[in-house]
């Protein structure tokens, strides 16, 4: 075969080889793009924000409640008070101690009268979920109380003076619970009686001036124990409320925190790590920490 024939079978099959690469190449390019577009763009990662680093210690805060004595005076007919002590650490823990007095004297439209007054005290801790927030001085918190509360009570029913011969007769408003009728009188003084339970708190507390502030708590109460007489059950239970298996409850309290010895959280820029544009290499961007100043 000549030289010039040759070379025309080359470019002959050369050409075949473009033909049929061409499609082959196109096919798999829109398969691959078309693969890219179904697993969609990687969305960059949004920088988080600045984020508030406590110290262990963050101050001391005593309270008082307001919603036991501000209840008695719109008629409720228990009176009580209580103070607290709280350590703020890493500002999300809040171990606290609260101490109180509680006291009643009440008459019931039947004629039974139960008088008792006496301390309790609570034991707990609260966990503040916004500890990493700028606002950091506004807490909004979830714990759990251990309350105790060792009390005398006195109980008994008015007897009726007789309009015509004078004396004491039965109570016609009271019937015997076991042999029926009127019950005769009775009165049962200093009676000895105890109780202990156990809280379930949530609240909030927000700072209304320098370093005062005021806090709602709602408090779910149930009774773990409880010491009582045979034949008259208590009425009423300092910082329990009303005698039953369990109670509801409510503390309005103002709060003055004391910071000596105390120091200012910082603010921590988080750590953000890019690549280069121009290659492999990672580039670190480190925060530095700055004083927050509270507000």
């Amino acid at each position: 075969m000549s030289m010039p024939y040759r070379i025309l079978g080359y470019i002959i099959s050369l050409s075949f080889l473009c033909f049929t690469a061409t499609p082959v190449a196109a096919q798999q390019y829109s398969d691959n793009r078309q693969q890219q577009q179904m697993q969609g763009t990687p969305k960059e990662k949004k920088p988080k924000g600045p984020q508030l680093k406590a110290p262990l210690y963050n101050g001391l805060y005593v309270s008082a409640d307001l919603y036991g004595l501000g209840s008695k005076l719109l008629g409720s007919d228990f009176l009580s008070s209580e103070v607290g002590v709280g350590v703020n650490l890493k500002n999300r823990f809040m171990p606290t101690v609260e101490l109180g007095y509680g006291k009643t004297n009440k008459w019931n439209e039947n004629g039974i009268h139960y008088k008792s007054n006496a301390p309790y005290f609570r034991i707990g801790v609260d966990y503040n979920i916004r500890f990493k927030k700028l606002d950091y001085e506004d807490w909004l918190y979830f714990g759990v109380r251990y309350g105790y509360s060792s009390f005398k009570y006195t109980i008994g029913n008015a007897p009726i003076v007789d309009p015509k011969y004078g004396g004491k007769i039965d109570n016609p408003n009271l019937i015997d619970p076991i042999w029926g009728g009127q019950s005769i009188p009775y009165y049962e003084n200093n009676i000895n009686g105890s109780m202990s339970w156990y809280e379930l708190v949530a609240g909030i507390r927000t700072k209304i001036y320098k370093n005062f502030f005021m806090g709602w708590t709602l408090r779910l109460r149930y009774k773990m124990s409880a010491k009582e007489a045979p034949n008259a059950s208590p009425w009423y239970i300092p910082g329990f409320g009303k005698y039953a298996s369990s109670a509801n409850g409510m503390t309005y309290t103002l709060i003055y925190k004391f910071s000596l010895g105390a120091k200012k959280p910082t603010v921590v820029m988080p750590i953000e790590k890019k690549k280069s544009v121009t290659g492999k290499k990672i580039i670190v961007h480190r925060g530095g920490n700055t004083p927050f100043n509270s507000k």
